[in-house]
C-alpha cells in the first residue's frame, strides 16, 4: 500500500508541471493565433505567469499597462520579458543572452509556428524577401537568405522581420515579429495589432 501511495504521488507530481506549463503558455498560442486583439489581451491578463511591473512606459504613458514575465520557455529557449498593452497594440519584448545555438533555435521555432521571413537586415545589407520573390524563384531567394545569414560573424547587428505565412503579402499584418541581435543579446519583439 505504501508503494502504491508513493507511486501515485510521484506520478501526479510528474504530470503537474507539464500540465501547468501547458496552461501557462496558452497565452502564447493566443498571441500567434488570428484571434482579435481584445481576446488576446484578455487571455494574457487572465492566465499565465504575467505580473504587473513598473517600467519607463508607466511614467511616460499613463494609459499603458505593463506586465512582466520572469521566464518563458519557447520550446526549449528560456526567455524573460515584458508586454506593453496599449489601446491598439500588444507589444511583447523577450530577451536572452546571445549564443549561436539560441539564435538558430529561435529561427527554427518561429518557422515551426508558421511564421515566414519578410525581410532581413544584417549590418549594412538588407533584403526584402517579398520584393526578391517578384524577380527570382523561391529556391533562389531561400539560398540568398541562407547565404546572407551565414556570411556575418556573431557580433554583427542583425534583424529578421517575420509575419504569418497567411499575411506575407499584407501591407498591414495583424502580427509582426522581429528577431534582433547585436552579438550580446537576442531580442524577440512580437507586436499584435
Amino acid at each position: 500500500m505504501r508503494f502504491l501511495s508513493l507511486f501515485l504521488i510521484s506520478f501526479c507530481s510528474a504530470l503537474l508541471p507539464q500540465s501547468t506549463l501547458a496552461m501557462d503558455n496558452h497565452w502564447w498560442h493566443s498571441v500567434l493565433s488570428d484571434q482579435p486583439l481584445d481576446q488576446v489581451k484578455s487571455t494574457i491578463q487572465k492566465g499565465g505567469l504575467w505580473y504587473r511591473c513598473d517600467t519607463e512606459w508607466n511614467d511616460s504613458e499613463p494609459s499603458v499597462d505593463t506586465l512582466c514575465l520572469d521566464e518563458f520557455s519557447y520550446y526549449h529557449q528560456h526567455l524573460y520579458g515584458e508586454i506593453i498593452l496599449r489601446q491598439e497594440t500588444a507589444e511583447f519584448v523577450f530577451l536572452a543572452q546571445f549564443q549561436w545555438q539560441s539564435w538558430n533555435d529561435l529561427i527554427l521555432n518561429l518557422r515551426k509556428d508558421g511564421l515566414v521571413i519578410k525581410s532581413i537586415h544584417f549590418d549594412d545589407q538588407e533584403m526584402d524577401v517579398l520584393s526578391s520573390l517578384k524577380n527570382k524563384s523561391a529556391d533562389d531567394v531561400d539560398k540568398e537568405v541562407i547565404l546572407m545569414m551565414n556570411r556575418y560573424p556573431p557580433e554583427a547587428n542583425r534583424r529578421i522581420q517575420w509575419v504569418r505565412s497567411s499575411e506575407f503579402q499584407s501591407a498591414s499584418p495583424s502580427l509582426a515579429v522581429s528577431l534582433i541581435s547585436d552579438g550580446d543579446m537576442i531580442t524577440l519583439r512580437v507586436t499584435r495589432f
